[in-house]
């Protein structure tokens, strides 16, 4: 067994349950992966993902990350759970599969920072078969993101814009028309773009407000700091998020959208 000590497992203990897990559920709800199909988890990050559509699905498993300790971290979990996947470390943009090789694919909140986003999904198109789905969620707007707008301005005044701009990157594909520009100019068919929200949770406002400052998945932006200065940031957080506070809980919504095609 493996010890948690690096980034990827305070994103994994983190923002997955809170962030990744609910919208994983609902993704998975809209694409309903099937019996025997082979799915392709693109940016798989820890693999969450994966590990849920086991459970919906006897399903063929393949995750892909740019990022070897990630990848450390799902192969752990799903090692844990004696699910059987296979776990590949490959840029989205060149893909190490056949033609037409997928029957579904999903991707949660990574296409924004492919730094080739045409050469990615021009790529997911190829590798995915006839008649194939794929199913994307992407970050809409801080306007609409409390939580993403509240951490950007903690970081710009505590760390610095740059620190910010981490945060402000996650949003950076927001509006519905340039995904449907992407996947359209990809030659993906049957677009659907839904702007959806959900109310998600946390028991511990301020355990989560420190979690998330140090497990983004841009990087952890407060390990150059001082343990007071760390504090402050925090503090200016939950601050920012004081209308979302239940007590000691944090109730925020989070809205994205979500992006269903065929090839």
């Amino acid at each position: 067994m493996r010890k948690p000590s690096g980034f990827a497992d305070r994103y994994q203990s983190v923002l997955v349950p809170v962030i990744f897990e609910p919208w994983t559920r609902e993704m998975l709800r809209r694409a309903s992966p099937r019996a025997g199909e082979h799915v392709l988890d693109l940016a798989c990050g820890t693999g969450v993902i994966t590990r849920q559509t086991a459970k919906l699905a006897p399903a063929r498993l393949t995750a892909v990350d740019h990022s070897p300790e990630m990848l450390d971290v799902a192969r752990s979990l799903a090692a844990s759970a004696g699910l059987d996947a296979d776990w590949v470390e490959a840029d989205a943009a060149e893909l190490p599969f056949d033609d037409d090789h997928f029957d579904l694919a999903l991707c949660q909140q990574a296409l924004q920072f492919f730094p080739n986003r045409p050469a990615a999904l021009c790529e997911l198109r190829r590798v995915v078969k006839p008649e194939g789905r794929v199913a994307f969620c992407v970050q809409r707007g801080l306007d609409v993101n409390p939580m993403l707008s509240a951490q950007a301005a903690a970081l710009d005044a505590h760390v610095g814009k740059e620190a910010g701009d981490a945060v402000r990157a996650i949003c950076s594909l927001s509006e519905g028309s340039d995904l449907r520009d992407l996947f359209e100019d990809a030659g993906f068919q049957d677009i659907e773009i839904e702007a959806v929200t959900l109310i998600l949770h946390h028991p511990d406002a301020k355990a989560f407000a420190a979690g998330a400052m140090g497990g983004m998945h841009t990087g952890d932006k407060l390990s150059g700091l001082a343990n007071k200065s760390a504090e402050h940031a925090v503090e200016a957080f939950l601050t920012g998020l004081a209308e979302y506070l239940q007590g000691p809980a944090l109730r925020f919504p989070h809205s994205a959208n979500i992006v269903l095609a065929r090839t």
